[in-house]
């Protein structure tokens, strides 16, 4: 029987072995690479926990009131053509007494609108409020309104007192 055998110089021995070395390197960086890949297809698990109100048995949660029934409804919005504001009141015969002020700035000025509304008003009315100035029937409106702000003083028929500021954004 013959055997073969192969003699290998060094170069060709250096080159086989930086040959294997380079293959196992771009193997193990193919790999890393595939886990990596396979890994973030992965979808992530989290611990779910059932809230109380979603179990069975649980009670239906009752809804809260924000609004007592003895307390004064506002409702500010603007007039037509942003021209000032139209403030709405319900449920006056629960209050004593509204007051009102509307301030604002314009042209480096601080100007400002007042007034009070009482149960003889009836139980809702509307005030208009122009960002302007009337003398004799003739109105000029202000221009580039900043700072505007609402407050409402409530003063209830149940002792207490009600203070409210809207910011307006003109």
């Amino acid at each position: 029987m013959q055997e073969d055998i192969l003699i290998f110089s060094s170069l060709e021995m250096t080159h086989l072995l930086w040959y294997s070395h380079t293959m196992i390197r771009k193997s193990i960086i193919f790999l890393s690479i595939l886990l990596l890949f396979i890994l973030t297809l992965q979808p992530a698990v989290a611990a779910v926990r059932l809230l109380p109100r979603f179990k069975s048995g649980a009670k239906p949660a009752t809804s809260i009131s924000t609004r007592s029934s003895n307390s004064v409804i506002v409702s500010p919005g603007f007039m037509p053509g942003r021209a000032g504001l139209r403030v709405s009141f319900s449920s006056i015969q629960n209050a004593k007494k509204i007051s009102y002020i509307l301030s604002y700035e314009t042209n480096g000025k601080t100007e400002g609108i007042t007034g009070s509304i009482t149960p003889a008003d009836g139980t809702s009315t509307t005030r208009d409020m122009l960002f302007g100035t009337c003398s004799s029937g003739t109105c000029v409106k202000h221009m580039g309104i900043k700072n505007a702000q609402l407050t409402v003083t409530t003063d209830l028929t149940s002792g207490k007192k009600s203070i409210r500021k809207y910011k307006i954004r003109v």
